[in-house]
């Protein structure tokens, strides 16, 4: 019985020494967590201050809220962080991975982990599945949007594999497994909350089960087929239903915010409009074509922006020789050493010169047909991640693909060839390591992609510029005037440097690579042995080539102590911000003229007329747009004046900027902020309105009508002024007396019915107003704000945000995760007692 009982602790075991395996790369790699630093995020410290009011209200009231007042006067907090609440169940499975380094190291040991899972359903044995997860992993993209803080990516990309995995335990008709994996990784995916990386495996998932359904098709497995689909369909079911708030709220989300289709028709535009995002803000990240060489030589087109070029450079030199007096730091100097398609980019997407070798290898040595799929789907992907530079693909699928245009930053698509790439490496190593394949036929796949791809190394190392490369961009001509004429000249040759140098590294490492594979055909013994001997061998040479590329991005120096960098208070207070916060009325609004739309640092200490956050509403960031931008720009312009009536004047024409209660203004963040004596206040009743027939001339009232004494409204909510008319009352009071994320109460006393226009933005799906206690009917006026008719005498009015639909979905949510947890659970117990008791018997 001991003995019937081996295999499956040796089987543990190897699972066991692969966990370590992982854990040892990635705290090696993040070795400075261990020393207590912690690396500052640019993303994660915007996070800070976009959720601090929701933190701190959830902390002393013990509640959660869906809305937050402190960014861009209000919005929706579903797409930043909900405080209590239903549990997710999920977040108890997540717990020990993200207790690694849930911003940092855990997304890269759960990438590792996830991969691992992937390979060993796919059956490709121990050390080629150690091999593909760690280079899954340490791919360079995944490493770099770390350092950028797009952790919600990071921790989608690292459930990918799982998924996968589902579909891969439909081909060995494993259709229990399928479901389950399917669920986990889908619902662990969803969870982390990034749509655009959820979105594109759902895209990827349909190439495989394509290539599923011909699999079973021409096997004339029907019932299977309709198994792997019954279980797939369920594994689906129970991953959305374990997310049923996060997608209820996504889609409602998707309707209001910038991902959402216009109001406005914009007649004056000549571009064809989609029902999301404007095509040139979506397609402003596309890879170029020949930048897409960077998978296999990671600086083809220099690196990230602002790259650091060592005193050996070209650039470094000529500053030495030519402007002695200038001082360049000893290690090396910044430069514009980008040049590719991309605004800028903080590094290349490299998969490794190892990794496109065997990816080429292995379409030449696999036999099944699941190959082709796997190609397809990578040339569908890299298509995708070209954008504009491939319009004749890419235009139709964004105005015709469902949701496609919801997403920018097509480059993206990139983290699919990634894995589907590495599969097609990792299946193919081991069917080159199966014995099954004839010497000849795998000298002669080994020569040619090796051939291939060193060879293109090669050929870029010898001639840089073969490919027609100038080692210019267009995005030279805004800074290239600036410079002398031997600066711009050097950089371009460190430019063409960079290329050469990765070039003939890619070309080495290629090199040793087909080498080692090559000896396990050459050399005799004992082939098993010979066959481990290579597979590690190959694993350090992989783990050396990315890990090389990885620490140029993301390496110890971006590591801070925690006395130089306080985690908890991201944004120390600043002269301005200790001035205001002496004024302790419940509600106000601050403008910070310092790059308004793209900060949260105002938003950490204030409710912030602007803030950073790529799904702001559709109205508001209209209203920026049409009106507040503009409104900024000229109270910066008076402020260059020094002049305080000139100030003044600017301040009094900004009908947006006071109807919002922007009461503070902060020009320098260490002097006293400016108080607006003409902002409006959180609410004022008004004389009149006037109905506008639709957004156009809604949003154009703004420049004309006095918004203190006239309400505009658009004609869907004449109803709710049906007979109404007002009776001005110079002795009615309307005044905000208690504020909460989620609640504001108001009382109001007047001899007559008035309308209030409130300075709170108007959101259709949550907000629920009460008069005196009882439901009282409200509706949008003045293009972004609130309006509600509020009776003759003394009243208590009060608004909250009740998202009743959200808050049912979410319960189902949390009963979902639950009974998947113990899905799980269920799932490990059976495969051990089914192992243990075959073996038994």
């Amino acid at each position: 019985m001991i003995q019937e009982e081996k295999p499956i602790l040796k089987k543990l075991l190897q699972h066991v020494i692969a966990i370590v395996c992982f854990l040892a790369v990635t705290f090696i790699y993040f070795s400075p967590l261990l020393e207590g630093k912690v690396l500052p995020q640019s993303d994660v410290q915007q996070y800070k201050g976009m959720s601090r009011e929701l933190a701190q209200y959830y902390e002393k009231e013990g509640q959660s809220s869906a809305w937050t007042g402190s960014m861009f006067s209000g919005m929706p907090a579903y797409q930043i962080g909900i405080w209590g609440g239903s549990p997710n169940f999920l977040d108890y499975l997540e717990a020990p991975v993200k207790a690694l380094g849930s911003s940092s190291a855990g997304a890269v040991f759960a990438g590792m982990l996830m991969a691992y899972i992937l390979f060993c359903v796919m059956g490709v044995g121990f050390f080629p599945a150690i091999l593909g997860a760690v280079a899954y992993s340490l791919s360079s993209y995944n490493i770099i949007i770390l350092d950028a803080g797009h952790v919600t990516k990071a921790w989608a990309i690292a459930y990918l594999p799982l998924i996968v995995a589902g579909l891969a335990a439909c081909f060995k008709r494993k259709y229990l497994m399928a479901g389950l994996l399917m669920a986990l990784g889908l619902a662990l995916q969803i969870k982390n909350n990034h749509l655009q990386i959820t979105y594109y495996t759902g895209i990827l998932c349909v190439f495989l089960y394509i290539g599923l359904l011909i699999n079973e098709i021409l096997k004339k497995n029907i019932s299977g087929l309709f198994k792997a689909t019954g279980a797939l369909a369920v594994g689906v079911a129970i991953a959305v239903l374990c997310n049923l708030g996060n997608i209820y709220a996504n889609y409602e989300m998707s309707k209001e915010s910038t991902r959402g289709q216009s109001e406005l028709t914009q007649p004056t535009q000549s571009e064809k409009q989609s029902s999301g995002l404007d095509k040139e803000y979506a397609f402003a990240w596309s890879y170029g074509k020949m930048e897409t060489l960077s998978l296999l030589i990671p600086d083809i087109h220099g690196g990230a922006s602002g790259g650091m070029l060592s005193p050996s450079s070209n650039l470094y030199k000529a500053i030495r020789a030519n402007a002695p007096q200038a001082q360049v730091d000893s290690a090396g100097i910044q430069a514009q050493t980008y040049w590719g398609d991309q605004p800028f980019t903080s590094g290349p997407v490299y998969f490794g010169a190892i990794i496109c070798f065997l990816f080429v290898l292995g379409l030449f040595v696999i036999r099944h047909s699941m190959k082709w799929v796997l190609l397809i789907a990578t040339v569908f992907f890299i298509f995708l991640s070209w954008g504009h530079n491939f319009e004749l693909f890419n235009d139709w699928f964004f105005y015709h693909f469902p949701m496609y245009n919801k997403f920018r930053a097509v480059s993206t698509a990139l983290v699919i060839p990634a894995l589907t790439m590495l599969i097609v490496a990792v299946w193919g190593l081991k069917d080159f390591f199966g014995g099954e394949i004839k010497e000849e036929k795998l000298k002669k796949s080994l020569y040619i992609s090796a051939g291939i791809t060193a060879g293109i190394s090669l050929l870029l190392w010898l001639a840089p510029g073969i490919f027609g490369f100038e080692f210019t961009t267009a995005a030279d001509s805004q800074w290239m005037s600036q410079v002398p004429d031997w600066y711009y000249s050097a950089l371009l040759a460190d430019r063409k440097d960079l290329l050469s140098s990765d070039a003939i590294r890619s070309f080495f490492f290629i090199l040793l690579a087909a080498g080692i594979l090559y000896s396990t055909i050459a050399l005799k013994g004992d082939k098993n042995k010979i066959t481990v001997y290579c597979s590690v061998a190959l694993l350090v040479l992989v783990i050396t080539d990315l890990w090389g590329v990885d620490k140029r991005y993301l390496n110890n120096d971006k590591f801070q102590s925690k006395l130089s960098y306080d985690s908890n208070r991201p944004f120390p207070q600043t002269e301005a911000d200790k001035a205001i916060l002496k004024d302790k009325h419940p509600s106000y609004r601050v403008l910070n003229l310092n790059n308004p739309f793209n900060e949260t640092k105002t938003s950490y200490y204030h409710k912030s007329i602007g803030g950073y956050h790529a799904a702001k509403l559709k109205r508001y960031q209209e209203l920026i747009d049409y009106r507040l931008q503009g409104e900024i720009n000229s109270i910066i312009k008076s402020f260059d004046t020094q002049n305080i009536d000139s100030i003044i004047g600017a301040l009094q024409k900004n009908t947006a900027l006071n109807m919002l209660n922007a009461k503070y203004i902060i020009f320098h963040p260490e002097q006293a902020p400016l108080q607006n004596p003409y902002a409006m206040g959180n609410a004022w009743f008004v004389d009149n309105y006037t109905f506008v027939d639709n957004a156009d001339k809604e949003i154009a009232a703004l420049n004309t009508l006095d918004i203190k004494t006239t309400a505009v409204v658009d004609k869907r909510f004449e109803d709710k002024l049906t007979g109404f008319s007002i009776t001005p009352d110079s002795t009615a009071i309307i005044e905000l007396t208690e504020y909460k994320p989620n609640a504001l109460k108001y009382k109001s006393s007047a001899q007559s019915e008035q309308l209030a226009v409130l300075s709170e933005i108007y959101y259709p799906n949550g907000w629920e107003a009460y008069i005196d206690g009882k439901p009282a009917e409200h509706f949008c006026a003045d293009w972004t704000l609130r309006a509600i008719r509020i009776p003759a005498g003394q009243h208590e009015i009060e608004f909250k945000f009740e998202p009743h639909g959200y808050n049912t979905a979410r319960g189902i949510a949390s009963a979902s995760s639950g009974l998947l947890v113990l899905l799980l659970i269920g799932g490990i117990g059976s495969i051990f007692y089914r192992r243990k008791d075959k073996h038994l018997k």
